[in-house]
């Protein structure tokens, strides 16, 4: 062999390993800054039931937990064209920068009201970079080794829903919840600080006249996440102000939440639309499951908050399990069989959580079908965002899959916002039955949209 083939076998072996002495300080703030996100993002539903009882202001549980994806919105939207026009550097800072604050203002908020719009903070600085860690990855990452990478950000966020719930549940139980607070906002700046010096040199700056750093979809995109508060809002006022506050919110979400989407979407049109609406069906119904669920074994149960997060969390064997299984059977079993099972999956979510409610089955029951729910999830997720780029066009990938992501916030934001007016109006027992009741049939919708999800496109 040539000496100039030998040279250009290791630079081709170079340029497919991972890490490397240029990319693990940007491997290592990408993973670190990741599981910081993913532990506060698996753990708030734990510790949410102790903080509105410490504050006193149990009515704004729904708008204390949902505030994040409502502004994570925005963020989502506006993080990739702010990194086309103007790098990398200034919005990760920026972004990063409200993450933490946010997470500050948390740790040291005075009533609810302080502790909210920390939670906004965290959601608008969140959507922000959790774009950017993508594009940080497309330009600093070889890509032969993106799937290498790709993998490893799906263990950062499974290792935190695995252990996240039950480790907040034992530290609040041992320190306090503001404390917890402290520690995620003290080394997730930390990641950032790194990650920040690490990406500079991969930083560059776009053509300013065509890409706007807020464009049409930006404006919506507030528009969207100010309906979405209002409808939140609207389920704390007294009658009969909560029926005109929400009548007005969900004519205004309705309106720009669907220019932020594709057309057909809000009525299932074939296509990509019927399966954006399908995960955004999915998400709504597992987000209301494990959000309640962790507030309904404390309060009304006695449950400590780690027993009350173990419960939850053990839905992420579930969807790591279902996740390996789409891996492993997708081209044998085909994407429309896989699809049909996962939505029918998810479905045992609520009904065990109702169940559980009832008296029907013990608490360990509620944990069996949790991991059920996980594993559609696992099962549904990989198939509805291959099928939707499938039948997507070339030049519109980067919408639709923003679009996917903006759907599902949108869906488990509103949704979120309805059961909670319910939890609120009826008292107890009652209140939950008739909250996964609804969870339960926007589960069965989207069981019935699986099984035609892949038909007739």
């Amino acid at each position: 062999m040539s000496t100039s083939s030998i040279v250009a076998a290791d630079g081709a072996a170079t340029r497919s390993r991972l890490w490397t002495a240029r990319t693990w300080p940007v491997i290592a703030g990408i993973l670190v800054l990741m599981t910081f996100i993913a532990f506060e993002s698996v753990s708030i539903s734990t510790v949410l039931p102790v903080i509105v009882d410490d504050l006193g202001a149990r009515a704004w549980y729904s708008l204390a937990f949902a505030a994040t994806l409502t502004t994570a919105l925005i963020g989502m939207i506006v993080g990739g064209d702010w990194a086309d026009r103007s790098g990398i550097t200034s919005p990760l800072a920026i972004g990063g920068g409200l993450f933490v604050t946010g997470l500050a203002l948390c740790a040291v908020a005075p009533d609810m009201a302080a502790f909210v719009v920390g939670r906004l903070l965290q959601g608008l600085g969140g959507g922000i970079d959790s774009v950017l860690l993508y594009v940080i990855v497309a330009k600093a990452i070889p890509q032969a080794a993106h799937a290498r990478m790709f993998g490893l950000l799906t263990a950062a966020w499974i290792l935190p829903s695995m252990v996240g719930p039950l480790v907040a549940g034992a530290f609040v139980e041992v320190a306090h919840w503001r404390v917890l607070f402290a520690v995620v906002g003290l080394g997730a700046g930390a990641a950032l600080a790194i990650l920040v010096v690490a990406t500079r040199r991969h930083s560059t700056r776009a053509d300013t006249r065509r890409v706007p750093v807020f464009g049409r979809r930006g404006w919506w995109a507030v528009a969207t996440a100010a309906a979405l508060l209002a409808v939140h809002v609207g389920g704390q006022r007294p009658m009969p102000q909560l029926y005109g506050w929400l009548g007005i919110g969900v004519v205004a979400l309705i309106v720009a939440g669907a220019r932020l989407l594709p057309g057909g979407t809000l009525r299932g049109r074939p296509g990509a639309p019927r399966l954006i609406a399908l995960r955004a069906m999915l998400g709504a119904a597992v987000a209301a499951t494990d959000v309640y669920l962790p507030l309904y074994l404390q309060q009304e149960r006695g449950l400590r908050p780690a027993l009350a997060g173990l419960v939850v969390a053990v839905g992420a064997l579930g969807w790591a399990a279902g996740a390996w299984l789409q891996g492993r059977f997708a081209e044998r079993a085909g994407s429309a069989v896989l699809l049909r099972w996962a939505a029918g999956l998810v479905l045992v979510g609520p009904i065990g959580a109702a169940f559980m409610i009832g008296g029907l089955v013990p608490i360990g029951a509620v944990a069996v079908s949790g991991v059920v729910m996980g594993a559609g999830m696992g099962l549904a997720y990989p198939v509805i965002t291959s099928a939707t780029l499938a039948l997507a066009p070339p030049d519109l990938h980067g919408y639709y899959s923003s679009s996917l992501q903006a759907g599902e916030s949108i869906a488990a934001s509103a949704f979120l916002a309805f059961t909670g007016v319910v939890l609120t109006s009826i008292a107890g027992t009652g209140g939950y039955l008739t909250a996964y009741t609804l969870i339960g049939l926007t589960a069965l919708l989207a069981s019935l949209t699986g099984r035609r999800a892949l038909h007739a496109v």
